[in-house]
């Protein structure tokens, strides 16, 4: 119990988006998981995803259509392969929903080592106490932007734009950001999703008139 009070009050004291990945990632890193990230949904069917690297442990798991519904039903914790959302994954992973108002739930993913398997549970109850804080400061983000722009892109998403509207391919901008370049795509998909764009120079487009970025 005495290891919650610094992780609540980490995320009490956070303003943004963008201070999230580094929370998965020093998460990950104290607790030897194997991935560690966040998904949204709103009840308009967008989905948000926050993780600090992509692998394919998370990607297979965000991406089974099960997986928003068995959020939506239950409060309590449960691992990906009991959800029916592990497919031709190595190991397997915990989910811990988090409620919203409305249709809006979000799940917080954690990849289990095997040796942690025997623990799955107490693990489980232990995140589950962190993810109330995690969901109130996730509220809190969405009401301190929702009055200064249509739209938040993440530093990560930013960056990529940022060197895609210099005119650098993907492949160029994973080696100048050190990331592969299915990170890069991932990030400027989203880049494309949540400026409601068609394409990635429409999506830079409406960044730099919106001051997001600059050329």
């Amino acid at each position: 119990m005495s290891q919650l009070e610094p992780l609540v009050h980490k995320l009490q004291a956070m303003q943004s988006f963008d201070e999230l990945p580094d929370f998965f990632s020093s998460m990950q890193t104290q607790y030897q998981y194997t991935f560690c990230g966040l998904v949204m949904w709103r009840a308009d069917d967008k989905r948000d995803v926050v993780v600090t690297k992509l692998s394919d442990g998370f990607e297979a798991i965000i991406q089974h259509e099960t997986l928003r519904q068995s959020c939506l039903r239950r409060f309590t914790p449960a691992l990906a392969s009991e959800l029916g959302a592990r497919e031709q994954v190595a190991s397997d992973a915990l989910v811990v929903p988090l409620r919203g108002k409305g249709a809006d739930t979000a799940a917080l993913i954690i990849g289990l080592q095997p040796e942690q398997m025997t623990m799955a549970q107490q693990i489980g109850w232990y995140w589950s106490i962190v993810a109330n804080y995690l969901y109130e400061a996730i509220n809190r983000f969405m009401t301190l932007t929702a009055t200064d722009e249509e739209f938040t892109l993440t530093s990560r998403e930013l960056s990529c734009l940022h060197w895609a509207a210099k005119g650098k391919t993907s492949w160029e901008i994973s080696q100048i950001l050190a990331i592969s370049e299915r990170t890069v795509n991932f990030h400027l998909s989203n880049c494309i999703r949540k400026t409601n764009s068609c394409n990635r120079q429409q999506a830079i487009s409406k960044c730099v008139a919106g001051g997001h970025i600059h050329m």
